[in-house]
């Protein structure tokens, strides 16, 4: 007869109380990795000359690792003579498992970096001038840190709608894409404001509501539309005297940087200290996607460049949801900064 059991006090569906090891923020060992190195040396080494040979460092640098790591593990590891080092019943032990771990680490990092030699490949992708110059050219070596094999096509965008016509992997686009075979992926907000170089600003002075029709615009033909969410940028244009316009984004940038009037640009060229927002009530906030065929993304180097491009903006500040200015404390902001300089160097100013 079978022995019957009390019904159980906890069932599965009760997650709480059978965590996972990187659940528990406090279960960390002792700061203590670095000695263990150090140790498992020793123990492959007769002395702590060798082992500091063996771990490119120095013999006294070896022997104050051994001693905290004694002190943290309340036991001696090592005997040190004259003639050399032995290792004490519990430190043989120790050395055994510390091989063992070792040994697990070996193989892991090797896993990771054949992982990472599997993705090659060249994988395209569609976007507008603008961002490509500013945003993903610049983040191109945190890619090759970690996919070096990867080739990536970097493609002015042949059409703002249509994905096809682009001929991409992967398309960064203004324009939402609403298709069973496509996946699109909301990943930032480009924020456009009305900027000034600092040069026009001591030329003409501050643009301020009232005056609008005292200052010059540069028009660029993507703001054109007659859609409603350019109707602000549109009148301010139409108020005041319109000088050039332009279709190339990287041309308009330079226009605007370099005197030639009032342009609409995105808050991310604020990292360069020559531009200054201006406030005349007009804020174009256009969310930013990414689209991709859905069976491409199957496919590891375009899943690698896709996890990366929304990596690099949904950590740029400037994307968020909410406008905001860039601070110059973010290294990215700094990075900016300086290729922007070079894209477009202000002329020599008159004005002290």
């Amino acid at each position: 007869m079978n022995k019957a059991f009390p019904p159980l006090p906890f069932g599965s569906e009760r997650a709480d109380l059978d965590k996972s090891p990187l659940e528990i923020r406090g279960l960390l060992s002792q700061p203590i990795w670095r000695e263990l190195r150090t140790f498992l040396a020793v123990a492959k080494s007769p002395s702590f000359a060798q082992a500091a040979e063996l771990l490119g460092t120095s013999a006294p640098t070896v022997s104050r690792d051994v001693k905290r790591l004694q002190d943290q593990m309340g036991s001696q590891l090592v005997i040190s003579t004259f003639s050399g080092v032995t290792l004490t019943e519990t430190g043989r032990k120790l050395a055994i498992q510390v091989a063992e771990l070792d040994f697990q680490l070996f193989s892991l990092s090797n896993d990771l970096k054949d992982e990472m030699d599997a993705v090659t490949g060249r994988v395209a992708v569609s976007v507008t001038s603008g961002l490509a110059v500013a945003i993903v050219a610049p983040a191109v070596p945190r890619l090759n840190d970690n996919y070096p094999r990867l080739n990536l096509d970097i493609r002015e965008q042949v059409s703002l709608v249509n994905f096809e016509k682009n001929q991409a992997d992967l398309m960064i686009s203004l324009s939402p894409i609403s298709r069973a075979d496509v996946d699109c992926v909301e990943i930032g907000t480009l924020h456009l404001i009305p900027i000034a170089s600092r040069d026009y600003l001591k030329k003409s002075g501050v643009p301020q509501r009232q005056f609008i029709s005292q200052h010059i615009y540069v028009q660029c033909n993507y703001y054109a539309s007659e859609r409603e969410i350019w109707d602000g940028w549109r009148g301010l244009v139409e108020a005041g005297h319109q000088t050039h316009n332009c279709e190339n984004s990287l041309a308009y940038f330079a226009l605007v940087r370099n005197g030639a009037g009032v342009g609409l640009l995105g808050n991310y060229v604020l990292a360069d200290p020559e531009l200054v927002p201006l406030d005349l009530g007009v804020h174009v906030a256009l969310p930013i996607y990414l689209i991709s065929v859905a069976n491409r993304r199957q496919s590891r180097p375009v899943a690698a460049v896709y996890d990366w491009i929304v990596e690099i903006f949904r950590t740029n500040p400037s994307f968020s949801s909410r406008l905001t200015f860039p601070s110059g404390r973010h290294e990215q902001e700094e990075s900016l900064r300086r290729m922007l300089e070079t894209i477009a160097p202000p002329p020599p100013s008159q004005f002290g």
